[in-house]
């Protein structure tokens, strides 16, 4: 089930974030927390621990083919944490990732495909910004090392 929709939640002292009931509803109530696929982008993804370990297994094969992947995709694993909702709904967000993420007050949540990403608010905003100002070759150019990795693993 594909998730979508953007949303901006408050993070508490604690580094709790409230997750929308239609990314719950994908998510269920325990869930996978890891830092992205595209290391150019410091945000945070949310998977269903399925989907999570479809694409480590997927990123381990690509791994075993190709000793130049095999750094990028140990610290793809490593970074991925268990975490399930709390009874408010909240998820923890453990704080070496926000640190990574550079997360403060609030986030963007946004619904992407099978994940949800965990944007620091002003870093999607400039992207936006930016983005509205790049050529469509300088977007592509962007996108083109992680659709490779991914369309490799088939999870595209």
């Amino acid at each position: 089930m594909a998730m979508y929709g953007e949303f901006t939640h408050r993070i508490d002292d604690k580094g709790r974030i409230i997750l929308p009931v239609s990314m719950r509803e994908v998510l269920g109530d325990k869930f996978v927390i890891a830092k992205s696929v595209d290391s150019t982008l410091k945000i945070l993804y949310l998977y269903t621990r399925k989907d999570w370990e479809n694409i480590i297994e997927s990123a381990a094969r690509i791994a075993a083919k190709d000793r130049n992947k095999a750094l990028y995709v140990r610290m793809l694993s490593a970074s991925g944490k268990d975490t399930e909702l709390d009874s408010q709904n909240r998820v923890l967000i453990p704080i070496e990732l926000r640190n990574y993420a550079n997360l403060g007050k609030e986030a963007k949540l946004l619904g992407y495909n099978n994940r949800v990403e965990i944007w620091n608010t002003e870093s999607y905003d400039k992207l936006l910004s930016a983005d509205s100002t790049q050529t469509v070759e300088q977007i592509q150019e962007k996108a083109d090392g992680v659709a490779a990795i991914l369309e490799e693993a088939s999870l595209v």
